[in-house]
């Protein structure tokens, strides 16, 4: 994931991860033998999983949220290349956030 021209490294949850434009991307799972991807909807994760079960799958842990896990015997670097440009797509697609201001907290001093 991190040979894509854009990504980096950076921790997702105390995970090392890989994110775009500093949203996450995906990372390697820690107990499954598995990627865990971000997608761009659960509509979309929902066809993915249909279209290609051997290689898609989510384990309780994913059923709310847009994320897959793509199984490493089967993915292949190509598939992962594409996913990982899809999902920097969609992060480019979106239009940016605006940072919140940070608000300065005055303290009052103390009359001596």
């Amino acid at each position: 994931m991190l040979s894509v021209t854009g990504t980096n490294e950076g921790p997702y949850f105390g995970k090392p991860s890989v994110f775009y434009n500093e949203s996450f991307v995906g990372r390697v799972h820690d107990k499954e033998d598995a990627v865990a991807l971000r997608v761009g909807s659960m509509e979309m994760r929902d066809v993915m999983l249909e279209a290609e079960p051997r290689l898609f799958y989510i384990t309780e842990h994913y059923k709310s949220w847009p994320f897959l896990l793509a199984r490493l015997a089967v993915l292949d670097s190509k598939t992962l290349k594409a996913l990982v440009a899809a999902r920097m797509a969609e992060i480019k697609a979106k239009p940016k956030r605006q940072k919140r201001a940070i608000k300065k907290v005055v303290t009052k001093k103390k009359k001596a």
